[in-house]
């Protein structure tokens, strides 16, 4: 028999041992040194795996392989990462406390408003300032013939019947948008400076009509589909409430 023929016989030979000791669970260090021989890219695909090693002390020769270098710079990598997320959470922790306690003094102030005058002076004037927003107007449906009562009210926009039903929809209290559309006519003069816009529905109750509170800003990330809305939904209870007690005589 040839020598190369007995060659090849022997390394299949040696590897259908090595194949059988794997599989019978019977597995020795010069099993995983031949399997990583034949799959040098195996620690690439499970980079994982670098983080149990225990790695070679750190020695000088062209046959030795740094790991320990490689696995510190995975470390520091994953350090860095975690420190960006770390960054993130905190900066959101933060805009939500300043959400928070803005929508609180807002809400404040118009628990503290006096007559029609002074509640609607208050939203137009001071909630822009108290949300860092740029407008802040009431849209209000009534019926043509009865809009008159409240055409001139500053801070109030008064619109056709089915209005609130075709910006909020059935279910949803608030909406969002970064791209104003058809929204943005509730804005008047102020419309050409909005770049995003919040809708949220304010619950008058019978016999009030339907009716939402909008709020503008320049700012396009301001408001944006998927941010939270749950103090906006608050800011917008507090209004309704405040609103009650003087929208059925007004209309």
């Amino acid at each position: 028999m040839p020598v190369s023929t007995k060659l090849d016989n022997a390394v299949q030979g040696a590897r259908a041992a090595a194949s059988a000791r794997e599989h019978s669970g019977n597995v020795g260090a010069a099993d995983v040194a031949a399997f990583l021989r034949r799959h040098r890219d195996f620690l690439n695909d499970r980079p994982e795996l670098l983080e149990i090693l225990t790695p070679p002390a750190e020695r000088s020769g062209r046959r030795v392989l740094d790991m320990q270098r490689y696995m510190i710079a995975r470390l520091q990598g994953a350090m860095r990462d975690a420190k960006a997320r770390e960054a993130d959470l905190l900066a959101t922790a933060r805009a939500s406390r300043i959400t928070t306690a803005r929508t609180h003094a807002a809400v404040l102030a118009l628990c503290e408003s006096g007559a029609l005058d002074n509640l609607m002076e208050i939203i137009s004037n001071d909630l822009p300032t108290l949300l860092e927003v740029d407008v802040v107007v009431i849209a209000v449906e009534a019926e043509a013939e009865r809009m008159g009562s409240l055409r001139s009210t500053p801070g109030v926009v008064l619109v056709p019947e089915g209005t609130v039903q075709s910006f909020l929809g059935t279910g949803r209290d608030v909406t969002l948008s970064d791209t104003p559309g058809a929204e943005a006519y509730l804005f008047g003069g102020a419309a050409t400076l909005v770049k995003s816009a919040a809708l949220a529905r304010l619950r008058l109750g019978p016999p009030g009509k339907p009716a939402l509170i909008a709020l503008g800003s320049r700012d396009a990330q301001r408001f944006a589909p998927g941010q939270a809305t749950e103090m906006l939904a608050f800011l917008a209870e507090g209004l309704s409430r405040r609103m009650r007690e003087w929208l059925d005589y007004a209309l």
